[in-house]
């Protein structure tokens, strides 16, 4: 089958397409939800740390469910937990939207709504990972992960303004039912698509046994667990400069409100370009020099960064950071859906997903630590070298780069 073939086919299948418009505006829901929610607690409190534990109510308990419930994922159909996670959240937001409008000044149903984004999200990220395996045939898995990574980046890019916009104009309250529905029309484009079904074979399992089968394949395929750990690297750089980006654009670089906003869609509108050349691009060097390619690149970003004076110039590298970023992610993502055993699919990209998120909070912590005494500038460097390293490392690790190997 030829390139135009497989990319075409992969649009024409009415299920990838009904994911594809899910999950766009299931993130474009996100976008709006958060700054809603941040919004409506900092306007009423004026406290930046209540704003900071709501997001500690998301993300505490959310890698507490990664852990327990990962390796309970393969047990039922994932479209059916993508669905009770699509309408827990809408349900959460409806109640939020109808307790704030009826005229009480607590602020408990946007805490509450944050704690249950955080119980539901380490269920329906794992689940429609491996859902698209089941719609969409093996050698389009590549051009399926990149369209709808490409896709999920338009909500990032466009979410934030659009968010600010509507606070601004109807609302926060408002915001909420708009958050509530946009969930609610997620879940009608996922019933739509087929059942995926679960594994039945191993119902009566311990908790201890399936998870020690997710990690067995970690340590049968051994890429998998050097691509988990790169992964990992790339989200403790993230959690660190999280804390850098804005007092660097607006410290460092003196820049308005409005630059760092640039500043932040930079990465995202790089990877949304990123990604749709990830399945047009061939090389003769391979897959793997490709994909550690682009993480040496984008470790060069950050260091770039560190030495960057003009605002426009900081952008800039911030695009093309992003327009390296999914030459990396989106083939890990297709190698895990290629080599992952179905009915071991949920807990093994659950451990994956627990081993990539637990290093962002360590990330924000040392930024938060380090950057008042190191320095912002010698941060973004020290974290770009490390990713440098650890990618020419493995460039240079033979048994990671032969094809006997990296074909699992």
């Amino acid at each position: 089958m030829s390139q135009t073939a497989v990319q075409a086919s992969v649009w024409q299948q009415r299920s990838y397409r009904w994911i594809v418009f899910g999950q766009l505006i299931s993130e474009l829901g996100a976008s709006l939800g958060t700054l809603a929610n941040s919004w409506l607690i900092y306007q009423a409190t004026g406290s930046q740390g209540a704003v900071g534990q709501m997001w500690l109510l998301y993300f505490v308990p959310s890698l507490a469910i990664q852990l327990v419930a990962g390796p309970y994922i393969d047990r039922f159909d994932k479209k059916r937990v993508m669905l009770f996670s699509q309408w827990m959240r809408a349900a959460a937001f409806c109640l939020s939207f109808a307790v704030i409008t009826s005229g009480t000044e607590s602020l408990w149903p946007l805490y509450f709504t944050a704690l249950i984004n955080g119980l539901v999200q380490p269920l329906y990220v794992p689940a429609s990972q491996s859902l698209l395996p089941a719609l969409v045939k093996r050698e389009q898995l590549l051009q399926a992960n990149a369209y709808l990574d490409s896709v999920l980046r338009i909500a990032l890019i466009t979410g934030p303004p659009l968010a600010g916009i509507l606070v601004a104009s109807i609302g926060g309250e408002s915001v909420l039912a708009l958050v509530a529905i946009s969930y609610a029309l997620s879940g009608f484009f996922l019933v739509l698509c087929p059942l995926a079904p679960a594994d039945t074979a191993n119902k009566k399992q311990s908790w201890y046994v399936m998870f020690k089968a997710g990690l067995a394949v970690f340590w049968e395929k051994p890429l998998l667990l050097w691509l988990g750990l790169y992964s990992a690297l790339v989200q403790f750089a993230v959690g660190v400069t999280l804390v850098l980006n804005l007092p660097f654009v607006a410290g460092e670089l003196q820049g308005t409100s409005f630059y760092v906003g640039l500043f932040l869609a930079g990465y995202p509108l790089g990877y949304f370009f990123g990604s749709l050349l990830v399945p047009r691009f061939r090389s003769s060097l391979g897959q793997p020099l490709i994909m550690l390619g682009s993480l040496v690149l984008g470790g060069l970003s950050f260091v770039a960064i560190g030495f960057t004076h003009d605002i426009w110039l900081a952008i800039t590298i911030e695009l093309l950071a992003g327009l390296f970023a999914p030459f990396f992610q989106v083939h890990s993502t297709s190698l895990y859906q290629l080599h992952v055993p179905s009915e071991l699919m949920g807990r093994v990209l659950s451990v994956r997903l627990l081993i990539v998120r637990a290093t962002m909070p360590v990330g924000i912590w040392l930024g938060g630590q380090l950057s008042d005494q190191v320095g912002i500038r010698p941060l973004y460097i020290s974290v770009g070298a490390v990713i440098v390293l650890a990618a020419l490392t493995g460039l240079l690790f033979r048994k990671f780069v032969t094809n006997r190997i990296f074909h699992i």
